[in-house]
């Protein structure tokens, strides 16, 4: 149907006509009559017409302009006024309200920003704000028995440059985002939420930030704060990489070197876990080798870095077993921490003293809730999204603008509340 929601039996359509690229419906509704306010009369003495033009759009390739004609009627038995019934909109609302419930179902797909649907609607980018505002105010979704915390990078232009975003560990669903990762912004917001709610919060995964333990700590008594498994892996392979590539360095002046086009382009390798044998051809060599060859011929480098990749690869192996025992868990930390520590390679003895650090947090890591190993997966997974969200729309300025668009796109059963306005 051409204005979807309208029965066209209710519509009489005078004329349709294309001006400068832009179809023109020419209509006005059958005269149904009114009841006057003042009186109680019901009568269909017409006293003018008012001529409204009304941006209409159903299908994103057809934006058009209504031009209706908007009956007013005067009562014959105490001359009040009223206006008829718009049926494609509110008072003075120069766009339809099936062309808003459009918008904002576009507007909930991740991969759309408002220029694009401000173009399908044939209206300005600052219109489709204005009704994303209105109509997206979106509420925090209550606190969960499992949450993850992670900071975005949120924009450049900002003196905070990171927002944290809170996610529901199994179902992935962001319950809030907060406009930085500051201690004291943290703080305020968790003092508003009842304790009762806090208490029910059990596991709390996190990087490896003070700010967010100390005040986890003091808001969430019953829960069991979780250093994130995927950080911890990235803590210790920046250990890695910081070996590599100091010793990349001693072979920039021959950039054709077999070392330094190993420790250049074949990196990649030192964090592989499992090794392909497939031969291939490698047009530095010139010959067939596998992975396996590969790695052998840069590990022989430089013994540090044969030590530096054994380290890195004790911690893989401690992070990929399961724990039921914390105290068993907790001593083969130590040993790796000692091992760090031992091998008198710097970036290792800062990383043993980051794992000392947060030794607690870690062994917490290996427990299970459900059945589920607790970690930052499901968030990383989402940010990913938010970054898309970001890059798309080449960035936000308003933050609250955008903390409503991302729950409203990634959230999938959040909803504006255009309908219920209307009720």
């Amino acid at each position: 149907m051409l204005f979807s929601n309208i029965s066209e039996d209710d519509l009489i359509i005078h004329s349709t006509f294309k001006k400068e690229k832009m179809i023109y419906y020419d209509v006005s509704s059958l005269n149904r009559g009114i009841r006057c306010t003042n009186c109680g009369t019901y009568h269909t003495n017409v006293k003018e017409y008012v001529v409204k033009e009304i941006k209409h759009f159903i299908y994103p390739s057809d934006p058009c302009i209504i031009i209706y004609h908007h009956r007013r009627f005067i009562c014959p038995k105490c001359n009040k006024t009223h206006m008829d019934v718009n049926p494609f909109g509110k008072e003075r609302q120069k766009i339809s309200d099936k062309s808003i419930e459009n918008i904002l179902t576009l507007l909930k797909r991740y991969n759309v920003s408002f220029r694009q649907v401000a173009q399908m609607a044939n209206i300005s980018v600052t219109r489709v704000m204005k009704i994303f505002d209105r109509y997206c105010h979106m509420e925090r979704n209550s606190f969960t028995s499992v949450m993850c915390f992670d900071e975005i990078y949120f924009s450049r232009k900002r003196k905070k440059k990171y927002v944290l975003v809170i996610i529901n560990f199994f179902n992935r669903a962001i319950i809030d985002v907060l406009k930085d990762r500051d201690k004291s912004t943290i703080s305020s917001y968790l003092r508003k939420i009842d304790r009762k709610e806090r208490e029910r919060v059990l596991y709390i995964c996190i990087d490896m930030n003070d700010n967010y333990r100390d005040v986890f700590n003091t808001y969430f008594p019953n829960a069991f704060l979780v250093a994130d498994s995927f950080h911890v892996v990235k803590r210790i392979g920046t250990a890695l990489d910081e070996v590599r590539k100091k010793i990349m360095r001693r072979y920039e002046a021959d950039t054709r070197s077999d070392e330094y086009y190993l420790l250049k382009y074949r990196d990649e390798l030192l964090y592989k876990e499992e090794l392909s044998s497939k031969m291939k051809y490698n047009r530095h060599f010139r010959i067939e080798m596998s992975e396996f060859e590969l790695l052998e011929k840069m590990k022989a480098i430089d013994p540090e870095l044969n030590k530096a990749y054994e380290l890195y690869h004790e911690y893989i192996r401690f992070n990929n077993r399961e724990y039921t025992d914390n105290i068993e868990c907790l001593n083969d930390l130590n040993e790796i921490i000692n091992d760090y520590r031992i091998s008198l390679i710097d970036a290792f003895m800062k990383a043993a003293d980051t794992l000392k650090d947060w030794n607690g947090e870690i062994v917490n890591s290996f427990h299970k809730f459900k059945g589920k190993r607790v970690s930052n997966g499901p968030i990383e997974g989402r940010n990913s999204l938010i970054k898309k969200i970001l890059r798309i729309a080449n960035g936000y300025s308003n933050f609250k603008r955008f903390r409503n668009r991302i729950i409203y796109c990634l959230n999938r059963f959040a909803a504006s509340s255009f309908k219920k306005d209307e009720k």
